[in-house]
């Protein structure tokens, strides 16, 4: 009888080991899900300003009524495509090979923008009747403009039809006192292994910067030094901007994969400094990027989105301020959504804070706690492993501890005391 109350006991032990072993496989890290989004409906009314003298009916205000007048229009089915027929029994001989009509010169120029110009000293270059300078050369078939070390005032684009692609060689310098530097009506892909110095100023009749897509934009290389300006009675200043609302609002989405971003944004009027923004959403994946925005009794804003705004990777810093004004770091009408990535956020001013939104400030738990109402914060995947400064404690604006040394000794210990209570019961057995 005691012989098989000891076997149980053995057994019972042996699998109480074999299931400690087991648990251990999994990291304490793994049980932090990915939470579920909720969807909250925005409130707020802050508007990027375009200021005119001339007597308008309303001024266009970013609300969410306007968001929503924005639908997205399902495909058309698609009606299958049948084989036609054949009722002819018989194939016909052909006494002649048919002719084929050559192809008229517009039908070739379809990938080309239907407008592109570069001014250079006061000279406006039409780059489609001109393809190719010192500086610059085009590539109508693929709808693609090179720059290699280009200096001048203006770049204008309208390319509605396809993309619009800007390759950066060298350095190339792009500054304007009238609004944006760089303006696309259009989609466009920014890349290169070079350098974009764009400068702009916003005037009373318009918003200016350095880069303003009136479309999709895509980044995915290239170095970018972009500075905006605004005065007394000026519009909104912007970094970058996509999309537009001076008369209709257009939507626009901005994407970062790649590259180096350093944006600079002072306005010293009531319309608000802006470092990044899009009429749509702004999603980053990679890249540095590094703002600043100043706008002393206005609205300070480092990036932000009409609707979402998502961080995926990439390495963020923004410092905005607001003497007398309202600074906000990341801001939303919508939600902001931080899932990986390094953010280091601040701000200062009378109304100062890191994050911004109408909506939910969703943050993946691989941050630890954040306090979201902080004035600065300094976000840093746990995951990595990865710390600048030795982590002690979880507190604002240094989120998170680093438990995986101690998680690891806590599982092992526990390991030896079963090991050693499974030997000690083996040998009483052998004993009996």
């Amino acid at each position: 009888m005691k012989k098989k109350m000891k076997k149980k006991i053995s057994k019972f032990l042996s699998l109480l080991m074999v299931a400690a072993m087991l648990s251990m496989l999994i990291p304490v890290s793994a049980l932090a899900a990915g939470e579920a989004v909720s969807e909250k409906e925005p409130t707020n009314e802050l508007a990027l300003v375009l200021v005119t003298t001339e007597a308008v009916d309303a001024e266009t205000v970013l609300t969410e009524e306007t968001a929503n007048s924005t639908e997205i229009t399902p495909l058309p089915a698609v009606a299958e495509i049948t084989a036609p027929t054949d009722n002819s029994l018989e194939t016909k001989a052909v006494s002649e090979p048919p002719v084929v009509e050559n192809l008229e010169p517009e039908a070739l120029e379809t990938q080309a923008a239907t407008y592109l110009c570069l001014t250079q000293n006061g000279v406006i270059i039409d780059v489609l009747a001109t393809n190719s300078g010192s500086d610059y050369a085009y590539d109508s078939a693929t709808n693609e403009l090179t720059l290699n070390n280009f200096i001048g005032e203006k770049l204008d684009v309208k390319s509605a039809a396809v993309p619009f692609k800007l390759v950066l060689l060298g350095t190339n310098i792009i500054k304007t006192d009238n609004g944006f530097a760089v303006k696309v009506e259009g989609d466009m892909n920014a890349s290169g292994t070079g350098t974009l110095i764009a400068e702009g100023q916003a005037t009373p009749d318009l918003m200016g910067g350095g880069i303003n897509v009136v479309g999709n934009l895509v980044i995915d290389s290239g170095t970018y030094d972009i500075a905006a300006v605004g005065y007394e009675s000026s519009s909104s200043a912007v970094g970058i901007l996509t999309g537009d609302n001076a008369e209709v609002m257009t939507m626009g989405n901005l994407t970062i994969n790649g590259g180096n971003i350093d944006v600079t944004a002072y306005n010293s009027d009531y319309a608000g400094a802006f470092g990044l923004f899009a009429f749509g959403d702004l999603i980053v994946n990679g890249g540095n990027i590094d703002v600043f925005t100043d706008s002393p009794s206005s609205y300070s804003r480092g990036i932000g989105a009409y609707d979402k705004l998502v961080f995926n990777g990439g390495y963020t810093v923004v410092e905005s301020i607001a003497d007398h004004g309202d600074a906000g770091a990341l801001f939303s009408y919508n939600k902001i959504i931080i899932n990986n990535g390094i953010l280091d956020l601040c701000t200062s001013g009378a109304i100062a804070k890191a994050l911004v939104a109408e909506g939910s400030i969703d943050i993946s738990p691989i941050y630890g706690d954040v306090d979201r109402d902080a004035a600065c914060l300094y976000l840093e995947p746990l995951s990595a492993q990865t710390f600048k400064k030795q982590h002690a404690s979880s507190a604002n604006p240094k989120t998170g501890v680093d438990t995986s040394a101690s998680e690891a000794a806590v599982a092992g210990a526990a390991l030896i005391m079963l090991i050693g209570l499974a030997v000690a019961v083996g040998k009483r057995e052998s004993q009996a």
